[in-house]
């Protein structure tokens, strides 16, 4: 009996959770919410977001750490999560509470509850992270059905708002960017949300917009970016090219992480590739064909092979190694063409050619394919499923960051899916009309004096 007189008073001891009042409000606004209706909210939020979270986990235990998380606060109090607090001293405080509370248990429930409490706090397991996710995820909604009142008491900045939320972009994305985005948005155009421009990544194409005519990177741009790296955030080059013209291009900046290459079709963490997307051979090869019959050279990537009729300027310098790891396959005269799987294909000659081939790429496979203009007398065919906004997506995962802590710059049609995708878009002063019609933002100045490191300078002035 002793077992179950434990067991009961601890039940009518967390029966004290129903009066624990946190800063959110409930029924749109009209009373503050207690830790028992956030815990339930919570768990609900478990049981029908668990299709976004990637992993497979206990769902039981999911459950009983969102019942266990904030039994502390019987003892500790509510630490409101944007107000100013000592987080070492919060620690403490919970853990002193949870020993109090979880210790008028039987000892082998103590310890079992004491445990999860714990595993859910240090956030390392997959249960304690999709938990994590739904914890956050339910102080988010109760913002918004209360018109921000924690955000406006508190007067949240936007650098606040994306660390509380970083546990749903890092865990349970789709829900980030399919719901709490929009309303990020909103706040912040409204002014609810402070926006204290929290960068932690800049992109960039480079033909274009961060290299001049002459394929140099203007002084001012090596000297702004090498200063932000300096003070920890990072740089992606977002482009056609290839990892070692790139590198080789930007040889004077120091400490790039990604790259993302071929349009989005292939993404490297430092040498390594994480992600290559590839087009079908046999519509590689029609697409050769019908490019060849119209008269325009080409080359296509596939791996470390390169078929081509006009050898890609970005490929001179591999070409002449001798232990290029690049096999480079000759078609000059059209009289041999072979395909394979290709990562992306381009093809050189005038844009009234390019409408021909555009539409009939278009035509039979736009499903498939994306095709753009990368360049004056340049077009760019990759897979539908890459883009330099994806592979954006993709690396921001991989960081851990938000799409909206980007600030990206291009000057083409090419760039595109990635300025739409990045919290501060920026077109180039010289970018296609096509762009600036879309990315009302524009760098001072041209590709040709600087604009990225010009507008940068003064955009991050204050940090």
């Amino acid at each position: 009996m002793d077992r179950l007189q434990k067991q009961i008073k601890f039940i009518l001891e967390i029966d004290k959770i129903k009066g624990i009042l946190r800063q959110g409000l409930v029924l749109n606004g009209k009373r503050q919410e207690t830790d028992a209706e956030h815990s339930w909210h919570m768990a609900m939020c478990a049981v029908l977001l668990k299709e976004y979270y990637h992993d497979e986990v206990d769902m039981l235990k999911v459950i009983k750490m969102i019942l266990v998380h904030d039994i502390v606060e019987i003892v500790a109090g509510d630490t409101p999560a944007y107000g100013n607090y000592s987080q070492a001293e919060k620690e403490k405080n919970e853990l002193e509470a949870s020993k109090e509370i979880y210790g008028i248990l039987p000892q082998d429930q103590r310890d079992e509850l004491m445990e999860i409490w714990l595993e859910f706090e240090k956030g390392e397991t997959k249960e304690a992270k999709f938990a994590n996710a739904c914890d956050r995820f339910q102080g988010f909604i109760q913002n918004v059905t209360s018109d921000a009142h924690t955000w406006r008491k508190f007067k949240v900045t936007k650098s606040k708002l994306m660390n509380r939320m970083r546990p749903i972009v890092n865990f349970i994305p789709e829900v980030y960017y399919g719901y709490i985005q929009g309303y990020m948005k909103e706040y912040l155009d409204n002014g609810v949300v402070t926006d204290d421009k929290p960068i932690k990544l800049i992109a960039t194409d480079l033909d274009g917009t961060f290299v001049n005519s002459e394929k140099k990177v203007p002084e001012k741009n090596k000297e702004v970016i090498n200063k932000y790296i300096d003070k920890g955030i990072s740089f992606v080059p977002s482009s056609g090219r290839d990892l070692p013209s790139i590198k080789e291009l930007l040889e004077d900046i120091k400490d790039i992480k990604y790259f993302s290459c071929f349009n989005g079709a292939r993404i490297f963490r430092g040498e390594k590739l994480i992600h290559s997307v590839k087009m079908d051979k046999e519509m590689c090869l029609d697409i050769l064909k019908k490019g060849t019959e119209l008269g325009l050279k080409y080359s296509g990537t596939s791996n470390y092979d390169v078929c081509y009729s006009q050898l890609d300027t970005e490929y001179y310098t591999e070409f002449k190694l001798k232990d290029s790891k690049y096999t480079f396959h000759s078609n000059e005269n059209f009289d041999n063409l072979k395909a394979f799987d290709f990562e992306k294909i381009v093809f050189f000659g005038t844009q009234d050619v390019f409408k021909v081939l555009r539409k009939y790429v278009e035509e039979k496979y736009g499903d498939k394919v994306n095709i753009f203009v990368s360049g004056d007398y340049v077009i760019d065919i990759v897979s539908k499923k890459c883009s330099k906004g994806n592979a954006l997506k993709i690396i921001a995962q991989d960081m851990g960051i938000y799409l909206d802590e980007i600030i990206a710059f291009g000057d083409n049609e090419n760039d595109l899916s990635m300025l739409t995708e990045v919290g501060y878009p920026v077109a180039m002063k010289n970018a296609k009309e096509v762009v600036k019609n879309i990315i009302s933002q524009i760098t001072p100045v041209s590709n040709e004096e600087g604009g990225v490191g010009i507008y940068l300078d003064e955009f991050l002035k204050d940090k």
